[in-house]
Parts: structure tokens; sequence; C-alpha cells
């Protein structure tokens, strides 16, 4: 049993104050709506942290809060202080809302933005950048669990956490007990991954999950040309479930395999200058996992 939920990306909010981020109360009403039964956070802030107000429309739209998200530069000292103290500031928020997960991801940087999807070619941290982001996603994972909240990795295009043996070696390197996992089907096939295959080695760690499709003529130009992440949203490179290149057959055995039985949170990032409807992209997402799941 799982159940489904949506995220702001979805609506092209990818940061905070982004002057074409649509109104937070359009979001919540457009994925419930689209028959979700929860959303995420989005950019802390891009919700309102007023709890009163946030539960009144929650309550309304009958939407839960599943996760936050902390999307920082994990791997440069200099920020250590600030995610640690972002991460307070969600948890707080995210334990007063009732939510479970938080997911945790480095953050897109140069040069590994042009970089996604060549994983023999893409620039590696030094042993001490990886230690320290180890060392920042530990800190924050215990922050996590001293308010109720289970920390998931996410290995992410175009960061300095995208690809196989890169999670390999974060998962060998952070204990268990305080890291679990957030495995993206569209992030792990953009980094060259088989999802199916993560999903079986690492089932015992999984808690959560994304749920994302890849249109596999853009990405195999966007690779190709070392176009930059976010360019590549603009060019469309993800779409709706189950019209990519994603083999959600495989994902639906393995999930089963591991019993997975938590939160799937769709996502689709998208431009939101384009003239794409966020809904209908949801709506048909919705409907594809349906008949997926039975």
């Amino acid at each position: 049993m799982f159940k489904l939920s949506n995220a702001p990306c979805s609506w092209g909010v990818e940061f905070l104050g982004a002057p074409n981020n649509p109104p937070w109360s359009t979001v919540v009403e457009e994925i419930s709506q689209a028959g979700y039964a929860g959303m995420e956070l989005g950019p802390l802030g891009y919700l309102p942290t007023d709890l009163k107000e946030l539960k009144a429309k929650l309550g309304k739209e009958k939407i839960d809060i599943v996760a936050g998200t902390i999307f920082k530069h994990l791997h440069v000292a200099e920020e250590y202080d600030a995610i640690i103290e972002y991460t307070k500031e969600c948890c707080k928020l995210l334990q007063a809302a009732g939510a479970k997960y938080m997911v945790v991801i480095s953050h897109v940087t140069s040069p590994r933005t042009d970089q996604a999807g060549q994983k023999d070619t893409a620039t590696r941290l030094s042993d001490d950048e990886w230690n320290h982001m180890m060392k920042t996603i530990s800190d924050c994972a215990k922050i996590c669990n001293e308010h109720g909240i289970k920390a998931t990795l996410h290995a992410h295009t175009g960061t300095y956490l995208e690809y196989e043996d890169e999670l390999d070696r974060a998962m060998e390197d952070l204990s268990a007990d305080e890291v679990s996992l957030c495995i993206d089907t569209g992030h792990c096939t953009y980094a060259g991954m088989d999802p199916a295959a993560i999903i079986r080695r690492y089932g015992d760690r999984i808690a959560y999950m994304h749920m994302k499709d890849i249109n596999g003529p853009v990405y195999d130009k966007v690779v190709a040309e070392s176009i930059d992440f976010y360019e590549a949203i603009k060019q469309g490179v993800f779409c709706p479930l189950g019209e990519g290149k994603v083999d959600f057959d495989s994902v639906r055995e393995a999930l089963n395999d591991v019993k997975f039985d938590g939160w799937m949170t769709v996502e689709q990032d998208i431009d939101p200058l384009s003239d794409q409807s966020p809904l209908n992209f949801a709506i048909q997402s919705r409907e594809y996992l349906n008949k997926l799941f039975g």
C-alpha cells in the first residue's frame, strides 16, 4: 500500500522568491484537484510558515504535508552553519505539520550541472570535500531524528552526489540508523542507473519515493551537448509518468519485492513560463500510477 503526493517543483517552483513562482494557494488547490493526498513543502518559506494559516488551507483541500527538503551545497564548509540552522527551522515546521520525511539533496552546482548524465568524465569531490559532505548529512540527519523526521538521501542530477558509485559510497559512509533513502526514478535514470536495481539493492533503507520520468530524445540531446540541468528542464527533459524512458513496470516489480508501503511523490519539474499545464500533467501521472499498481 502507498499514498500519492506531489510537489511544488511540478508547478515550476524551484527557488524561494523566484519572480515566476505561482501563488502557493494555487499549487495546493491544484494538487488537491489532481487527486493527490499530500504534498511537499517546496523551498522553506514558499508555503506559509504560519501554521494556523497553513493548516487551514491544507484542511480545506484535504492535503497532508509529507516532506521537506534540504537542497544545499553540502560539501561547502563555509555553508555548514547556515545549513544546520535551515535544517532546524524546516524540522520545526515539518514536526508541527505532522510530516515524516526530509529529503536531503546536494545542491545543483557548477561544473556538475553541465556534466549531468556524464558519469565517466564528471568532476568529482576531493576526499576532504566528500568527508565534509558526509558529516553535514549526518549532522542534519541527527537534527531530523530529534524532531521525529526521517532523513532520506536523494541522489540528484547535476550535483556531487548523482552517480551510482557516489550513492554506493554514501550508503557505506552514512549510518543506516540515521539516514534512509529517497529513490527518484527519473534522477536515477538520468545518471545512468537502473532504478529497479537500486531499489532491490537498498530495499531495507528506502523510506520514501520520488516518481519521475525522462523524455528520451530530449535526454539524449542534453547529455550529448552538455546542457545545463535547468536548461534541460526548460527543454522538457521531464515528462508525465509513462511517456518517457523510465521502465516503470520493473520499478513496480522491485517495489513489490521489497514490500514498499510508504509515500510516493510525483515530480515533473517544468519551466513556469511555459504554456504547459501542471494540473493536467499531475492528473495524467496520477492516473498512470493508479493503473500501474492496480
